[in-house]
């Protein structure tokens, strides 16, 4: 993609919502300035020696926009150059992300592997098929018995027909799972009374697939499910603090665990410090921010150039920007959260005139505008932790962190240790700034 030489192409450059590829021209490496950790080539090396029938599961956390989703789409390059099948699951474009279960993430899964097993041409048995059909049909999931569909199929439901049986099955669930809420929760209840028998044939179908690609020569098969870190945080329970994070990802953990492929899951950053997701599953790798400020918050110089190297590889920036050191004024403002900074350029560019270049003013105007964002975010309660963070930048874990952590507010970031920081936007928010500022 050419570089932005001008306002009005900054918008088809700089997008938030792109994930990109390690093999993508515009990719820059930020681990150093993110810590000693690279998820990537953990979960590479745990799948590459997981012993025969074995499969790995492994979660992955991290804010929204902090680029999961690029090194998630790295991840399934280097996976498949090493001869794995690789299932990439989109929630936020398969499910209804603001009302999920368990159960619609299993149906999610198994619908992307029948998927790919069309495309790639793989050769289900008959007999297992009409077997997965015949359950649907006992549980009551689909209206029509194999003798309705060959009943269609001679009366003109030739075109209906075109569409795989199999796909066609949970493509129909899936539906179901994205209507009302009284017909999502009926299906729902449908299929766990029955979890044990779906679980049982959802496996035969991922080793059936597993067998046809391996004597096409791949080396397994592993899913990957992004974006549920984007699940909109609910409290199930106000006495206990359940939420439905914890319930879907801690409560109902064997099941997701449960699938024949090697799994990826992401998860929302709420659950980072929950002692029992860390029981639940033997890997959790965070993905933190790119860090522009040490712990005692002295800038961090390395951190500022590679995040400069992010929009260099989208920007020609001296023609773009009237004054080029604006343009670390604004990745300071970020607080190193990659979303956030293509955010304030774009929020720039709509302030400066098509036909000339973004000035200092338009910078500033981009910056109270961010600030304005998350001063929205700060409740009442969350003053007295945020004044504690800037403070002490070591917080126990609580559910309110957790909160604070999930808007943004708090920010993750990691050297030798972790720690967290206050986001500066939210820093610099008209209501934080009013309560420090009381005796």
């Amino acid at each position: 993609m050419r570089k932005a030489s001008q306002i009005s192409e900054i918008y088809q450059t700089v997008d938030p919502e792109e994930p990109i590829h390690r093999a993508d021209p515009r990719y820059v490496d930020l681990s150093p300035a993110r810590g000693d950790e690279d998820f990537v080539r953990h979960i590479l090396r745990r799948v590459r020696h997981s012993p025969p029938g074995r499969y790995h599961c492994h979660l992955v956390t991290g804010h929204r926009g902090c680029g999961k989703s690029t090194e998630l789409l790295s991840l399934k390059a280097e996976l498949e150059k090493e001869r794995f099948l690789v299932a990439y699951v989109d929630a936020e474009e398969t499910l209804d992300i603001a009302d999920v279960e368990y159960l619609d993430v299993l149906i999610a899964v198994i619908s992307a592997w029948t998927e790919l097993a069309r495309r790639e041409g793989l050769p289900i048995r008959q007999a297992l098929v009409e077997d997965i059909e015949r359950w649907f049909a006992e549980v009551e999931l689909v209206e029509e018995r194999l003798e309705e569909r060959e009943l269609a199929a001679k009366g003109g439901g030739e075109a209906k027909a075109e569409i795989p049986l199999l796909a066609r099955l949970f493509l129909n669930v899936r539906s179901q799972l994205r209507s009302g809420d009284r017909v999502r929760e009926e299906v729902r209840r449908k299929i766990e009374r029955r979890l044990r028998d779906f679980l049982d044939r959802a496996n035969l179908l991922l080793d059936q697939i597993g067998v046809l690609a391996g004597q096409r020569g791949h080396a397994g098969l592993v899913t990957i499910v992004d974006n549920l870190e984007k699940i909109p945080l609910k409290i199930l329970d106000a006495s206990s603090g359940l939420t439905n994070h914890a319930a879907i990802f801690v409560e109902h953990a064997e099941a997701l665990k449960a699938l024949h492929s090697h799994l990826v899951y992401t998860v929302p950053v709420t659950l980072l410090n929950d002692r029992n997701l860390g029981m639940a599953y033997p890997d959790l790798d965070m993905l933190p921010m790119v860090k522009i400020a040490t712990v005692d918050g002295a800038p961090y110089p390395p951190g500022v150039r590679l995040l400069e190297e992010v929009i260099r590889r989208r920007v020609e920036v001296e023609a773009v920007f009237s004054d080029p050191a604006a343009l670390e004024e604004l990745i300071r403002m970020s607080g190193g959260v990659l979303r956030d900074l293509f955010r304030l350029i774009r929020f720039a560019a709509d302030y400066a005139p098509e036909d000339g270049r973004i000035a200092p003013e338009h910078v500033q105007r981009a910056i109270r505008k961010l600030i304005r964002e998350y001063d929205l975010l700060i409740h009442e309660e969350d003053l007295d932790l945020l004044r504690k963070i800037l403070r002490d930048p070591h917080p126990p874990a609580s559910d309110r962190l957790a909160r604070l952590m999930y808007n943004r507010l708090a920010l993750p970031y990691q050297d030798e240790e972790r720690w967290i920081a206050v986001h500066p936007a939210a820093r610099r928010s008209p209501t934080l700034q009013a309560y420090l500022e009381k005796p």
